[in-house]
């Protein structure tokens, strides 16, 4: 039965959702959740979930026939637009919402009923920016590009982090409490109807703009586990020791000149995430200084270490600070004209930031040192500013002893082993030699799994910890409790590399 249910929500979705209205007794209340909770029934498995055509950049709105079926997987970037009315029920009896009754006009339907008028919520969503490929495969499924895939132009450009950067965005709206808690930079998956509707504007000619009518929504969540392990096993200390120390040793070999400290370093730098707010348990901000500029000046020039990370970590986004990027581009979102404009630093939780400074603009880099110092990102609207909570990993390569614009928490010399060989330190992604395709699944298992775990400090090791503390300032005056937050931070990292199974540990 639920396999009929598939076939005909897959060839249209509106018949199945007007047959579903026919058959119900719900409410104009209760009805949009009996909508997501039929089709969310209907596509619960992955096997058929994945049956579902994918809306992406290899395959943009323009492949798709119109109110076809797709889900797109994307960030939420701005949910300011209004709501919008809808009216749930015509006056001849049929459902209406999600795109099939277009417009309320009073004058072609005199015996309307303002009690079928109910408010739907729009937001809009990009493609998520900074995702690595094999990050995106591992959840979506590889995609076959369509013919169109070249020719796609996004239709509000100015609503992604980086502009220039191919990707899709579109119209969302949701029907009922379906998705409404989402908030800016969170990551959904988006089951719904495509179409191409007017903009929710005030304007007097609203372009059109790709639109999904959405049905239901899962929400993001973290794959129980990047490597494949049968479900439950678990790596002795023996194997994790010899993972790490690999993991160590491609990094520095590859990207750091053989620095060995400085791959530590930098691999605890992009497990960290934000343990708490109050008080401030922050990821911790680490420099790599003397790091050699490239002996090439070509623009686009991108460090080894860009090109290493992308292939362990989910996210990643890398910062040229140089003088015409910092002076072309906007840090911060930005209210204008009632439109929120995207700024470089509006990302997803968990992103990690790869910055190399050869540059300066000061609006740009205190947004950025905000992000360093309180994990937080404000947002610019014309009589106001709002912060808003991050949680980005950021690493900066710095050429000179310490970073020339930033305060960070640790500043740690780059001593490459085989001399100042700036070339293998600014290398294309064609010439890393890379593990096999399981060494790189358990590098990436390690890294998700340190990063999701949490350290418990028992009785007995607070005590340790606070009489340790005492006698470091009675021989150094110049500590205070800020090197002890830093200090445990880093403490906990280490320990979840030890043991990066997830979960709590005391």
């Amino acid at each position: 039965m639920v396999s009929a249910y598939l076939v005909d929500a897959l060839r249209d979705p509106t018949v199945e959702l007007q047959d579903l209205f026919t058959s119900a007794s719900s409410s104009a209340t209760e009805f949009p959740q009996l909508v997501a909770n039929h089709f969310s029934r209907v596509f619960r498995t992955e096997t058929a979930y994945k049956q579902i055509p994918a809306l992406n950049l290899q395959n943009p709105p323009e492949a798709y026939a119109p109110r076809s079926l797709v889900r797109f997987r994307g960030m939420v970037q701005d949910t300011s637009p209004s709501t919008e009315m809808y009216l749930f029920k015509s006056p001849d009896g049929k459902v209406g919402g999600w795109g099939i009754e277009r417009e309320i006009d009073a004058d072609s339907h005199p015996e309307l009923n303002y009690e079928n008028l109910r408010e739907s919520t729009v937001l809009w969503a990009t493609s998520v920016p900074g995702e690595s490929s094999w990050y995106s495969d591992h959840l979506e499924g590889p995609n076959t590009e369509s013919p169109s895939a070249h020719d796609h132009v996004p239709s509000r450009p100015h609503k992604f982090h980086n502009p220039q950067l191919k990707h899709v965005g579109v119209q969302v709206k949701l029907y009922g409490d379906n998705g409404t808690h989402l908030k800016s930079t969170d990551i959904a998956t988006f089951v719904g109807i495509l179409a191409f509707d007017h903009l929710s504007i005030d304007h007097d000619d609203p372009p059109m703009v790709p639109t999904l009518h959405v049905l239901y929504v899962r929400d993001e969540t973290e794959p129980p586990s990047l490597h494949p392990l049968e479900h439950g096993t678990r790596q002795s200390l023996r194997e994790i020791t010899e993972t790490r120390s690999n993991l160590l040793q491609w990094l520095s070999h590859e990207a750091l000149g053989g620095d060995k400290e400085a791959a530590e370093w930098a691999l605890l730098s992009i497990i960290a995430s934000v343990q708490a707010r109050t008080p401030p348990l922050l990821p911790p901000s680490i420099t790599i200084s003397q790091f050699p500029l490239p002996s090439s000046n070509e623009s686009g020039t991108s460090p080894t270490l860009s090109h290493i990370l992308s292939l362990i970590l989910p996210r990643l986004i890398t910062l040229p600070l140089s003088l015409n990027f910092l002076n072309n581009s906007s840090f911060a979102p930005e209210s204008k004209d009632e439109d929120l404009h995207a700024g470089m630093l509006q990302l997803p939780k968990g992103t990690a930031l790869l910055v190399t400074e050869n540059g300066l603009r000061v609006s740009n880099l205190q947004v950025l040192q905000e992000i360093l110092s309180s994990q937080t990102l404000a947002y610019d609207f014309p009589f106001s500013r709002f912060s808003f909570p991050t949680d980005l990993n950021c690493l900066i390569l710095a050429e000179g002893k310490k970073s020339a614009f930033f305060r960070t928490d640790f500043v740690v010399p780059l001593r490459p082993q085989n001399g100042n060989d700036n070339e293998s330190l600014w290398r294309s992604g064609e010439s890393i030699e890379k593990p096999n395709d399981e060494v790189l699944a358990t590098f990436r298992h390690m890294i998700h799994a340190a990063r999701s775990g949490k350290i418990q400090v028992n009785d007995a090791t607070s005590e340790y910890i606070q009489e340790d503390f005492v006698r470091e300032r009675q021989r150094n005056k110049s500590v205070t409790s800020d090197d002890l937050i830093r200090w445990m931070t880093i403490a906990k990292r280490v320990a979840c590399l030890v043991l990066p199974t997830g979960g709590s540990r005391d």
